[in-house]
C-alpha cells in the first residue's frame, strides 16, 4: 500500500516537471487496509452462501462437451459481497469467465471474528456438467 501512494506521489510530481501539471488529477481513493482472514478457528467463522446461482454454459463448451471443475479464490466482504475474485484452477477460457461472472454476483453472509463481520478469503469452486 505504502509503495503504491509513493508511485502515485512520484508520478504526479513527474507529471509536474514535465510540464503536464494542467492534466486532471487521477481519483484513486487512499483506501484504509482491511483485514482479510483466510483461516477458521480463534473466533473466526467462515463466509456462507446464501444466493449462489449457477453460471450459463458457453455454446461452445457445450458443443465441445467440456466438463469438470473451475476454482476460484475470492474475497467476502464484510457486507458479504464477492471481491478480488480470481481463477485458481481453469477449465475453460469461457467457463471460466462465465464462473467469475456468476460468482460476482453471490452473497454471502461473512465471516465473523468473535461475532463481528469480516472480511475473509475463500475459494469455492463452480461445476459444470452436461445432463
Amino acid at each position: 500500500m505504502i509503495n503504491a501512494r509513493i508511485a502515485r506521489v512520484f508520478a504526479g510530481a513527474l507529471a509536474f516537471v514535465l510540464g503536464a501539471a494542467s492534466c486532471p488529477a487521477q481519483d484513486i481513493p487512499l483506501q484504509t487496509p482491511v483485514m482479510v482472514y483466510d483461516k477458521v478457528g480463534n473466533g473466526v467463522t467462515a463466509p456462507k452462501a446464501i444466493y449462489d446461482p449457477n453460471p450459463d454454459y458457453t455454446d461452445r463448451a457445450r458443443k465441445k462437451k467440456i466438463q469438470g471443475s473451475v476454482v476460484l479464490s475470492i474475497v467476502v466482504t464484510d457486507k458479504g459481497l464477492v471481491r478480488d475474485a480470481k481463477v485458481v484452477t481453469g477449465l475453460d477460457r469461457d467457463l471460466d469467465k462465465q464462473a467469475l461472472k456468476a460468482v460476482g454476483s453471490w452473497r454471502f453472509e461473512p465471516a465473523t471474528k468473535d461475532g463481528k463481520p469480516v472480511a475473509g478469503r475463500i475459494k469455492v469452486e463452480v461445476d459444470y456438467k452436461l445432463r
